[in-house]
């Protein structure tokens, strides 16, 4: 395509940007995309205060009609979905857009404490040819209902079982395991791995798997492969992690 793709973001806005929406906003602008950001919750999340409050889903629904008024969407990215009501409102307001959905299925923070309603039915029922699946390993065995995957190979086959579902591809995201920072593309005709450095993160550098997610998005809407695509997010997010910079 020629242009910017446009990127419907539909995530949780976290104030201090270093994860959630404005994460999210920052990749897609990295990269080149339009993004079209849709707050799906409101979240502070401090060192010792946790809260959200999810949007009204006629005010989500709304926005996302009058994204698609004002232009075509390209891309599709969702992170934190508090429920099953605006997973919903969101799906209907997108029937019969033809476009790349990523959907990183964030359920809980990286301390633990609950972001979403969703079970793993809500999004094993999003598969389809154009549907990509970002889960870490945690999310992975979650998905699959239960289990651990760490090693790589665990990753491989639990990214095979996710795209038996329907997805279009599953990208199993391994940067927190202690032994390298591989990730798993599983594809439903092969399976690759994006091999990359592993770099100590500095505190403030959160969000990165928003990040990817978002970046992925961005190259899918611009006509990549998945294949393409998701080493083109993985050399964003690691530039990130060295500079702190998007």
């Amino acid at each position: 395509m020629s242009g910017a793709p446009r990127v419907l973001l539909c995530a949780g806005h976290e104030p201090t940007g270093r994860a959630g929406l404005l994460a999210d906003v920052a990749a897609v602008r990295a990269l080149g995309g339009a993004p079209v950001a849709v707050p799906s919750a409101q979240t502070a999340q401090g060192r010792e205060t946790f809260l959200y409050q999810p949007t009204p889903v006629r005010v989500l629904g709304s926005q996302v009609k009058a994204a698609l008024e004002l232009g075509p969407l390209h891309a599709v990215k969702l992170g934190q979905v508090p429920g099953p009501a605006l997973l919903d409102a969101l799906s209907e307001a997108l029937d019969g857009v033809d476009a790349w959905w990523v959907v990183d299925p964030v359920v809980r923070t990286s301390r633990g404490e609950p972001l979403s309603k969703l079970t793993r039915r809500h999004y094993l029922g999003l598969a389809g040819p154009k549907v990509v699946l970002t889960p870490n390993l945690d999310e992975a065995a979650w998905l699959l209902g239960g289990g651990e995957v760490r090693s790589v190979e665990e990753a491989r086959e639990a990214g095979r079982a996710l795209v038996a579902h329907g997805f279009g591809a599953v990208l199993v995201k391994g940067g927190h395991r202690d032994t390298g920072a591989v990730d798993v593309l599983c594809l439903p005709e092969r399976d690759v791995l994006l091999e990359g450095e592993r770099l100590q993160r500095a505190p403030d550098r959160r969000g990165t798997g928003c990040r990817l997610a978002s970046a992925l998005a961005v190259e899918l809407g611009r006509g990549k492969t998945p294949t393409a695509a998701a080493r083109r997010a993985k050399s964003y997010v690691t530039r990130y992690l060295r500079t702190g910079r998007d």
